[in-house]
């Protein structure tokens, strides 16, 4: 097989997703003390598990989309005119600020001026980002503090 051929590619995807599913059922045994009794939902390989299935999900979804894309298309070339290359350095680093800013100020602000700065970056209106913005940004803190208790440290603010 020869690099960048779709047998290639086809390859690496399956590989992918065996090797996280193999991680995905091997993660128990790594996690020291492993504690059975606990709810799936407040295990220490809870998010581990989560990312690991959602690689291996993408990997076979990727498998479909290129296999039909092939049958309707048969060139592998992309169209990057369209590509926003600042607005994706933007997110990119907005992220980045994002992660560093969790701890100081706590999940619940820091996830709501990250959603609002993205949504001013991509071109929404004030309007359109604050009225998606603040209701996501408490739907994921009511989920990830109050309902799966993940501990994000304790910010100045909630």
């Amino acid at each position: 097989m020869k690099p960048g051929s779709p047998w290639a590619e086809r390859a690496l995807l399956a590989a992918l997703a065996l090797a996280a599913l193999g991680l995905f059922l091997g993660t128990p045994g790594l996690i020291v003390p492993w504690k059975a009794q606990l709810p799936w939902y407040e295990s220490a390989a809870f998010f581990p598990r989560l990312g690991l299935m959602i690689v291996a999900l993408g990997a076979v979804a990727e498998l479909l989309v290129r296999a039909r894309s092939r049958q309707r298309f048969q060139s592998e070339e992309l169209d990057s005119s369209a590509a926003q290359l600042p607005k994706a350095a933007g997110s990119v680093l907005l992220f980045a600020l994002y992660a560093l800013a969790v701890p100081v100020l706590g999940f619940g602000t820091s996830t709501a001026l990250f959603l609002l700065a993205c949504g001013r970056l991509v071109g929404l209106s004030w309007r359109t980002t604050v009225a998606l913005a603040l209701p996501l940004a408490a739907l994921l803190w009511l989920v990830f503090v109050l309902g799966l208790k993940v501990a994000f440290g304790h910010g100045w603010l909630p």
